[in-house]
């Protein structure tokens, strides 16, 4: 095996690619088929394979979350200028599958013991919602949402909060990563505390490869930390 090709696997392990001059980096595999014991406040999943008839694009069926749990981790870093992506499948709604009512998808950011501010893959009531949970998980329910059909496929889902903090924006894309379904953007947030991330799902809805991409000059902390420097020298 080549130099090239050995350095392209490892890298790959460890990262996902978002473009040539930026990096995700996953922070939450969910390998096993559980939330990682680190961090996390309460484990809420399930190895996905014995519900779902496909793979995340990333080769892997992930977790289904457990039925109207919040977990949150606060160990996990987004920070106002990053982004946050996911490999996502709520399950087919309605208009899709008159068999199947769908299920809820909610990826929060702002995360605490307090709640967080989220975005809901919602395939029961065919949407892309945004819910302000800041403080109190329980409530509300949508604030702001757009029309969004789902089929029983993976969807990556990115989250981008703005330098500020102020708003961010939610976008869906179809299972090739890069067509762009629909988006999202709310406004009139206040991301300066909590920097944690939450979850939560309905209806056995199933998420993989949790990554975020850094702030720019901290991808090589994210680096080291992942023991990837060594072999970024060897490379160079």
């Amino acid at each position: 095996m080549s130099t090239s090709i050995k350095f392209s696997t490892l890298l790959g392990a460890a990262l996902l690619s978002a473009s040539a001059a930026a990096q995700a980096v996953i922070v939450e595999p969910f390998t096993g088929g559980q939330l990682s014991a680190a961090g996390w406040s309460q484990p809420i999943g399930a190895d996905a394979s014995i519900y779902l008839s496909q793979s995340a694009p990333d080769g892997t069926y992930g977790i289904a979350l457990s039925e109207g749990q919040w977990s949150y981790n606060t160990s996990i870093n987004f920070l106002p200028g990053e982004t946050l992506s996911a490999w996502i499948n709520p399950g087919p709604g309605p208009n899709t599958d008159p068999n199947d009512q769908g299920g809820r998808l909610y990826v929060g950011f702002d995360a605490g013991v307090s709640g967080a501010y989220s975005f809901v893959a919602a395939s029961d009531t065919e949407q892309l919602g945004f819910q302000d949970n800041s403080n109190n998980y329980a409530l509300p329910d949508f604030s702001n949402a757009v029309n969004q059909n789902y089929a029983d496929q993976w969807y990556l889902l990115t989250v981008t909060l703005s330098s500020d903090g102020s708003s961010a924006t939610a976008n869906v894309y179809n299972n090739d990563g890069s067509t762009l379904l629909n988006t999202l953007t709310e406004t009139g947030l206040s991301v300066t505390g909590n920097t944690g991330i939450a979850l939560r799902g309905l209806g056995g809805a199933a998420i993989t490869s949790v990554a975020i991409v850094p702030l720019p000059g901290t991808f090589w902390l994210f680096a080291s930390a992942a023991g990837l420097l060594p072999a970024l020298r060897r490379r160079k």
